[in-house]
């Protein structure tokens, strides 16, 4: 499972160090060349709640087995592709595989540990694998292409899900399925357009004449969003239901889950583009910078799962989210005082690290404590989804404050921004956790005989 979300971070993120190969190679445009990025992760954001709900409704071993053959068939599509067109729709495809994957792993989690100090370990080290994943794509990206060709950052795909499918063995074949009843498609397809129209129009800001194409996707997003409220609200099975919308925890996780990745998420996208266009770092010494950050990220992880069940959430998260915001100020000083790396680069990654290591578990154990069993795959899918939506409203929005081609003061400007968006998650944190106990969520009578049969079954 931890196997599984190595992939979906690898994914988002090794492709960053590819850009210039593959812009020259297939001859990308620079707007499309924006989407190979853009691609996996609207998709990947707009079909997360359909693979809730699918892994609720048909078992998450079923699902995690299909999310897994998408996937490499969507890398071998991208490896192949001549041309934009394949390339940007296998990317897509690679965004839906990772929206069934993940929440089909954290229901297999959550059916094989119970709540308390097993889960929150094991939450713990598929946090890791999932944050470290983040840094690790930047890092493998860069030696990949010091050896091979882009190409290669697809292939390496195919083995990882092999391993994966050969390990999970008995845990696919173990998990039941919930009560068949009919799942939201065509509010899911609503959801998507709605988000993809989103950050359509936050990219449109960046351009010298926006305003047509700019209120032309906002009114397509009022409408889809519309649309998708009616739907949900005429469907036996909304594809958010309401009671867990209730669950306060649930809450939270989805607004810091935002705010982490309109933070911590843009650093990768920021520092990379530094070293490569300030600092003039080659693909793989930038690719190599990100070593320190990936190590610092294990590092809060597991002291996340290690301080979960022994401090407050609120002051686990909101430390976490203070620490990573001061590393992400360090690296607006250094950017500001134009020093070397060892002396302004280094000490801002590996305080940063620590933070967002600590705060992506604490988010994923928050999300998924008081959530009942027939609503953990949905419940962590809304947690993701709040995420890479976050991330790329963020990432958008830095874009349009650091221009088309940034110079060093527009980067300390955008790593200040992403500063105080990190710290404002603290306060957000302590106020919405603090003395508030978690409402029950009540569960379905099919939902509830479907898991206790499981329970006599095993």
């Amino acid at each position: 499972m931890a196997g599984a979300q190595l992939l979906v971070a690898l994914d988002f993120s090794i492709i960053y160090v590819a850009l210039p190969d593959i812009g020259t190679s297939l001859q990308f445009s620079a707007v499309a060349l924006q989407w190979i990025v853009s691609a996996y992760a609207i998709f990947f954001a707009g079909f997360l709640l359909l693979g809730g709900q699918l892994s609720d409704a048909f078992g998450a071993g079923r699902v995690y087995l299909t999310a897994q053959l998408l996937f490499a068939a969507s890398s071998i599509g991208a490896a192949l592709a001549s041309s934009a067109a394949p390339l940007i729709a296998a990317r897509v495809g690679q965004g839906m595989a990772a929206a069934l994957l993940v929440p089909a792993t954290l229901g297999l989690l959550s059916s094989a540990y119970p709540a308390g100090p097993e889960r929150d370990r094991a939450v713990s080290v598929w946090g890791t694998t999932g944050a470290v994943g983040l840094a690790l794509g930047v890092t493998a990206g860069g030696g990949i292409l010091a050896v091979a060709s882009w190409q290669w950052v697809f292939w390496i795909n195919i083995p990882i899900v092999a391993v994966c499918l050969l390990a999970a063995g008995n845990a696919i074949r173990s998990t039941a399925a919930g009560a068949r009843v009919p799942v939201a498609t065509t509010a899911t397809l609503s959801a998507c357009t709605a988000v993809v129209a989103l950050v359509g129009a936050f990219t449109e800001l960046s351009r010298s004449k926006p305003a047509l194409s700019v209120v032309a996707a906002a009114l397509g997003v009022a409408v889809l969003a519309g649309g998708f409220l009616i739907l949900s609200q005429k469907r036996r099975r909304p594809l958010v239901p309401p009671a867990l919308l209730r669950v306060r925890t649930l809450q939270v996780a989805c607004l810091v889950a935002a705010l982490y990745m309109a933070s911590f998420g843009a650093e990768f996208y920021l520092v990379t583009l530094y070293l490569q266009k300030v600092r003039d770092y080659s693909a793989f010494a930038a690719g190599m910078a990100f070593l320190p950050l990936a190590g610092t990220i294990t590092v809060g992880n597991t002291v996340a799962g290690r301080l979960a069940g022994r401090m407050p959430l609120e002051r686990l998260l909101s430390a976490a989210f203070v620490t990573g915001a001061a590393g992400l100020l360090v690296l607006a000083l250094a950017v500001a005082a134009e020093g070397g790396y060892t002396q302004g680069i280094l000490p801002g990654l590996l305080l940063s690290g620590l933070g967002q290591g600590t705060a992506f578990t604490g988010m994923f154990i928050t999300g998924t404590r008081d959530l009942p069993q027939t609503s953990n795959a949905t419940g962590s899918a809304l947690v993701t989804t709040a995420q890479y939506i976050g991330g790329s409203i963020g990432l958008a929005l830095l874009v349009l404050l650091h221009g088309e081609q940034p110079t060093a003061p527009d980067f300390v400007r955008t790593f200040c921004v992403t500063a105080v968006i990190a710290t404002a998650a603290a306060p957000s944190t302590l106020f919405l956790l603090s003395r508030t106990a978690p409402p029950p969520v009540p569960v379905s009578r099919p939902h509830q005989s479907s898991e206790h049969s499981t329970r006599g079954r095993r």
